[in-house]
């Protein structure tokens, strides 16, 4: 258990070792809610899925980011059909710990079948159409409505509760007991369908009694004090001695609820953070779309070019030194727009002097040196870093001196340079050592690497 607070694993102690808070109610409050969270267990493994719902639900009225609780309701509301709402347990579970929560499996499960779960959509819309149709007095378009939802749904509790109940109010009381037995292996102890089942009995005794020797059966129609209205929630037995401790920690509640009304606000604030997030990768998306398309652009005119060039040009030599100067740049536009820029930047190396250029073909290369060299340095630097700290001494001088090319009077670079040529040589400082430390101390005199670099030519 963490505190509240700060986030402190919780001692023995009333008070966090980590902030000093007290945390004497908080630690009741969590343990009442793990209680309803076992009690809820307990009633779902027998299947008695809506007395499971409403145990589960003061759960994690008592404490939101208990997430055994709520992924438990969210199994229990699918298992009576009702997908949505399970969906929407399990969304809030995920969002409250993203990481190593079996919500993630749940709803990958259900997202992994679109057509079912079109098909569960499809159910509620059907449901609550043959519900308005019920209040309108249509009770045939209601069954017929609710016979497809029960077909598509074979779990949905409610309909087949409402099914039972326009039964019984045309005095089909057998088809009515049926949908009710249907609804009891699901949820086995749904006190809804059972109080129905109980007025089923009741009037078929009334029907029986009532019955004359001399006459046909008449039947008596349902008045609307008859009609059994269903109710929201779920009525659970009293349970003693835990409704008790639940009256006196309610009261103690009042007091310690005000500390937990900034979890929503925290949720709302990282709500807002990841949509301005998912904001700035759109825009930089987008700049970044735009700048390979003016880099497409350039690279047609470029191309366009090309063609032109070796048409027009006569002299064989020429054309082979104008053709393979543009067809390098074409090569390291391509590194580029592969987000290869330290093939693009030592792409751009080799092609040197831009004397006699088109101003298309210098206008690309700047736009490729500008985007390129900065981050292919970047790249370099850390991958010779890692070598050098790996004792991968060929690696860290392939590396380096590839930030050599980027930055030839990098007196970092040099010194770094030198000093892998010694580790590589067991310590020994040979001619191409001494050659980069005798360049750090002409280039950087008084610095700290000119001061290093002179240790080793000594």
């Amino acid at each position: 258990m963490r505190c509240y607070r700060c986030g402190s694993v919780l001692s023995d102690s009333n008070l966090c070792n980590g902030c000093g808070a007290d945390v004497k109610i908080y630690k009741r409050i969590i343990k009442l809610s793990n209680t309803y969270y076992n009690m809820g267990l307990e009633k779902a493994r027998i299947r008695d899925l809506s007395g499971a719902a409403d145990i589960l639900r003061r759960s994690v009225r008592m404490d939101k980011k208990n997430i055994q609780a709520r992924n438990l309701l969210g199994l229990v509301y699918y298992e009576m059909g009702e997908v949505v709402e399970a969906l929407s347990q399990w969304v809030i579970s995920k969002n409250i710990q993203p990481e190593k929560n079996i919500a993630d499996d749940y709803i990958r499960e259900v997202q992994s079948n679109p057509t079912k779960l079109e098909s569960m959509n499809t159910t509620i819309k059907k449901y609550n159409t043959a519900l308005s149709y019920a209040k309108e007095d249509s009770d045939d378009l209601a069954i017929i409505q609710l016979k497809k939802v029960v077909s598509l749904n074979p779990r949905l509790v409610k309909a087949y509760q409402l099914l039972a109940l326009l039964y019984m109010k045309r005095d089909e009381y057998g088809r009515a007991k049926k949908y009710l037995t249907k609804s009891l292996a699901i949820d086995t102890k749904n006190t809804l369908s059972m109080k129905y089942l109980g007025e089923i009995e009741k009037l078929n005794l009334v029907t029986d009694t009532a019955k004359k020797p001399e006459g046909p059966k008449e039947k008596k129609p349902l008045s609307g004090n008859d009609v059994i209205i269903p109710e929201n929630s779920y009525k659970d037995v009293n349970y003693g001695l835990m409704q008790f401790i639940t009256v006196v920690v309610g009261i103690l509640i009042g007091a310690a609820m005000v500390y937990f009304l900034i979890t929503p606000a925290k949720e709302n604030r990282a709500a807002a953070d990841y949509k301005e997030t998912i904001n700035e990768y759109s825009e930089n998306i987008s700049k970044l779309n735009i700048s390979l398309g003016e880099l497409q652009s350039n690279l047609d005119t470029l191309t366009a070019e090309n063609e032109r060039l070796k048409e027009s040009l006569s002299e064989a030599a020429k054309v082979e030194d104008i053709t393979a100067a543009y067809t390098s740049l074409l090569e390291a536009a391509e590194l580029f727009a592969k987000d290869d820029k330290a093939g693009c930047a030592m792409k751009l190396l080799d092609i040197g002097d831009l004397q006699g250029k088109s101003a298309e073909y210098t206008a690309l290369y700047n736009a490729l040196k500008e985007k390129s060299f900065e981050e292919a340095y970047k790249s370099s630097y850390n991958a010779a870093y890692q070598a050098e700290n790996s004792s991968r001494y060929n690696d860290a001088i392939e590396a380096f001196k590839i930030c050599e090319r980027l930055q030839p009077e990098n007196l970092e670079i040099l010194y770094h340079l030198g000093k892998n040529y010694v580790s590589l040589n067991n310590g020994a400082v040979d001619d191409t050592a001494k050659a980069y430390f005798s360049k750090v101390v002409e280039l950087g005199p008084g610095t700290n690497f000119a001061g290093w670099a002179a240790n080793y030519l000594k």
